[in-house]
């Protein structure tokens, strides 16, 4: 299959209403040459963000994102003024959308840390799990990644810097617990001599503790493929 995916836009509009901002997707392509060296069956990860209107009504309903912005800026400004102050370009990207299409996702791609419709992010297989974290932790690592757009892709799959991120990498940096920050505490492993975070090891870390009441990922939607039907 060239230039199509088995998720269908009817599915993804289906999904949608499931998904909040800040939930983490893991998707697969089939067909990809790159899932060869790749450890696992999923390759990918990325952020939701969700449609604009969608992302701003999620923030500025809660009390604690409209305090801390105000204690950043000194201003009770919206979350999507406060996103055009603290990363300009990318918010205005993701407020015109895409050839008459909404951006719904934020991801770090072979062309570098980019905002993208989820009929180009979905592909084959999707998954969404959702941090147990307040709503402010979700607003901050929305906004971290925001300002992270635009960085090249780390072909080196290192994160011990942050001047090129890969997709795991951005989602690991943007959840990162810091001071007057929670976040999810999910361990780097090994690979080839580097500490990195595979897509497969995030969904292992969430399946090995999906039983257990202090868990920090949720399980929200899961789109199948059926490769030998041609549909998900």
């Amino acid at each position: 299959r060239i230039g199509w995916y088995l998720i269908t836009q009817e599915q993804q509009a289906e999904m949608d209403p499931h998904l909040a901002p800040g939930d983490i997707l893991m998707s697969r392509k089939n067909w990809y040459l790159s899932n060869v060296g790749l450890p696992g069956f999923w390759p990918h990860a990325l952020i939701y963000l969700g449609a604009p209107d969608k992302l701003a009504a999620t923030m500025d309903a809660d009390p604690e994102v409209a305090a801390w912005i105000q204690a950043q800026t000194g201003s009770e400004l919206t979350f999507m003024q406060y996103l055009q102050q603290r990363a300009p370009t990318p918010a205005l990207l993701y407020q015109l959308g895409h050839d008459e299409e909404q951006y719904r996702v934020i991801e770090a791609i072979s062309e570098g840390v980019v905002l993208n419709t989820m009929s180009h992010a979905a592909g084959d297989y999707l998954v969404a799990l959702r941090p147990r974290l307040s709503t402010l932790a979700k607003a901050q690592a929305i906004v971290y990644a925001f300002e992270q757009a635009g960085k090249p892709y780390d072909f080196d799959f290192d994160f011990a810097t942050d001047h090129a991120l890969v997709c795991t990498e951005l989602v690991w940096r943007a959840y990162r617990p810091d001071e007057g920050k929670d976040g999810l505490s999910v361990p780097l492993v090994e690979v080839a001599g580097r500490r990195t975070l595979p897509a497969n090891t995030l969904a292992e870390f969430y399946s090995e503790h999906a039983e257990d009441p202090e868990r920090q990922l949720d399980f929200v939607y899961f789109l199948d493929a059926v490769e030998g039907e041609q549909r998900a």
